[in-house]
């Protein structure tokens, strides 16, 4: 009788991981990187045969020393239409990818061509080569569709672009990421450059981007039909921050904003801090809880004259507006001033570079090479004092801006996608039952104010667990209720008029 059981289970294994291999499904499998030179490309190339056979392979490169540096013999790519995962794992220094340098003196450019989805955590791209030569672009987009993931990496120095996008509907995911540094004069540098064609997806949630010449996001012409931009710090970034053309959809909330799109006399006065070209039909923007503060006589000190004076821009374009005053969010977005606990201006003043004005104007069209020489992404700090509005402005009521300088983790309530719920609807909380804590996700087709709480069986309101205006998309939030009792709960969301309600257990 055993050993029939025995051989039953071992069918029912079997049929199992062949039902596994047929769908796609594949367990992860891990391949370890020692640093060096060409070191990752080798390793990649010898490996392509397997990672074909397991899609879900991921490169595992090593923390540490300052010594971790993984030096790019070539541009890292995919070779192939298989996806390419490569996370540091460890404790200590993140690893550095360098580009290694041409005959000419040059930097190999770009570092990173992806031409099938491509995945990267914990890294440091640094866009300067070993002879102060720099890359061009750190990322090229060059096959469609593509998804690029960034997860907690940090970017340092390009001429051009942190991300190029070269081909239609690419999706791009980056989150708690630092990037600095992009520069080369008044009309380049981005840290995602659209080269006039549609993008599917852009989301930054919980990114620094400092010293951005251009802006951060450029169209070139083409469309965005989705973009996400959540609790993200933007600072000393010159002209227009988003230059988001004709955007199907925008939610930019809970993000803090200084010394952003400064302009000088004689440059374009038209400009706008965000701006959004109008679509003749199913545009929608939602814009709430930012902070924006510039420091004017900082900038105006910064300047090569004292006759140049600084334009004052508005904070959003004409049709930007007209979206918020129509959801009543006028007044959810502030202009209040603060102080940061290591100023970037104060910051690279020890490396005789002031801040991106002073250095504009020293030569408006060179590369400063006093900047080439460090990596100021590891001198930058971004907390700021809690005593500004700005502290508690978040709609969640975190920091506005990157909370990570302030060693809190914020859960990233929606990936942005490509399209939007259909419907409202309540999901049924996960898991269920469930002890002490439980997750309830939600679907918002447009924005809207949320109201989501928890009742117990006669009625009695537990708790809120969101009371404000929200984006259109997919939430999730958790409810922790360790100091409720074993029982059934009610948990009920209303907005725009409509609502739903679903019941859980709690356990104990």
């Amino acid at each position: 009788m055993n050993r029939r059981c025995f051989n039953v289970g071992a069918v029912v294994l079997v049929c199992a991981l062949l039902l596994l291999s047929t769908t796609g499904v594949f367990a992860q499998r891990f391949v370890d990187v020692q640093a060096g030179y060409g070191t990752l490309q080798a390793a990649i190339s010898a490996d392509s045969a397997n990672r074909v056979a397991n899609p879900n392979t991921v490169y595992r490169v090593h923390r540490g020393s300052a010594d971790s540096v993984y030096y790019l013999s070539s541009t890292l790519t995919n070779w192939g239409s298989m996806p390419l995962r490569i996370e540091a794992v460890g404790t200590g220094a993140l690893p550095s990818f360098i580009c290694a340098t041409l005959s000419d003196g040059s930097a190999i450019s770009p570092m990173i061509s992806a031409k099938a989805d491509f995945s990267l955590k914990r890294v440091v791209l640094n866009g300067v080569n070993t002879l102060g030569a720099i890359v061009d672009s750190v990322v090229r987009i060059q096959a469609s569709p593509v998804r690029v993931d960034f997860d907690s990496c940090q970017v340092n120095m390009s001429s051009q672009a942190f991300i190029r996008v070269d081909n239609t509907n690419a999706r791009i995911f980056l989150k708690n990421c630092r990037v600095a540094n992009i520069y080369s004069d008044w009309a380049n540098a981005r840290g995602v450059d659209n080269r006039g064609i549609t993008i599917d997806t852009l989301s930054m949630v919980g990114c620094s981007f400092t010293r951005i010449a251009f802006r951060v996001y450029r169209d070139g012409g083409g469309i965005l039909t989705y973009g996400y931009f959540n609790h993200n710090t933007f600072t000393e970034n010159a002209e227009t921050l988003l230059g988001l053309g004709s955007t199907k959809s925008i939610t930019f909330i809970n993000n803090l904003v200084v010394n952003c799109g400064f302009l000088g006399k004689g440059k374009s006065s038209n400009n706008r801090l965000i701006s959004l070209t109008p679509l003749a039909t199913g545009q929608s923007a939602y814009v709430s809880n930012n902070v924006f503060w510039s420091d004017t006589t900082a900038l105006l000190a910064a300047y090569k004259s004292v006759s140049d004076t600084i334009v004052s821009l508005p904070l959003f374009a004409d049709t930007l507006v007209t979206f918020i005053k129509a959801a009543g969010l006028t007044n959810t977005n502030i202009v209040s001033p603060v102080t940061f606990t290591a100023p970037p201006n104060n910051v690279v003043k020890a490396i005789k570079i002031d801040s991106i004005a002073k250095w504009y104007w020293k030569n408006p069209g060179t590369l400063d090479a006093s900047i080439i020489k460090v990596d100021s992404i590891k001198f930058v700090n971004l907390a700021y004092n809690t005593s500004a509005p700005a502290y508690k402005f978040g709609a969640d009521g975190k920091p506005a801006g990157a909370t990570e300088w302030f060693g809190i983790v914020v859960s990233v309530e929606k990936a942005a996608a490509g399209t939007l719920p259909s419907a409202y609807s309540l999901s049924q909380n996960y898991p269920n039952p469930f002890n002490p804590s439980t997750a309830i996700s939600y679907q918002l087709p447009a924005a809207g104010h949320v109201s989501l709480k928890v009742f117990d069986l006669l009625g009695r309101e537990i708790a809120t667990l969101v009371h404000g205006n929200l984006s259109a998309g997919t939430h999730t939030v958790q409810w922790d209720a360790s100091s409720q009792p074993s029982g059934v709960y009610m948990y009920r969301l209303e907005v725009n008029g409509a609502s739903q309600t679903k019941k859980m257990v709690l356990t104990k």
